[in-house]
């Protein structure tokens, strides 16, 4: 079955979306851990937040990575 130009263009987009929002889970995990040390400077309150969105965004990114 051969493949069409449209649908490898498709294929690559996918590809390219899928590792953008990968990349963009990785960093928003990240910020927020490093936001909260710098929140929990200040108030702790805050600095929870922060490792709830880092909690969420490594947790979006493990579900997509070990979906079946």
């Amino acid at each position: 079955m051969e493949t069409t130009n449209q649908e490898t263009e498709l294929r690559q987009k996918a590809t390219a979306t899928a590792g953008m929002v990968y990349f963009g889970s990785i960093v928003t995990g990240f910020l927020g851990i490093v936001g909260a040390l710098i929140a929990m400077t200040e108030n702790l309150g805050a600095g929870g937040i922060y490792l709830l969105a880092s909690a969420f965004a490594f947790g979006l990114l493990a579900n997509a990575l070990f979906r079946n």
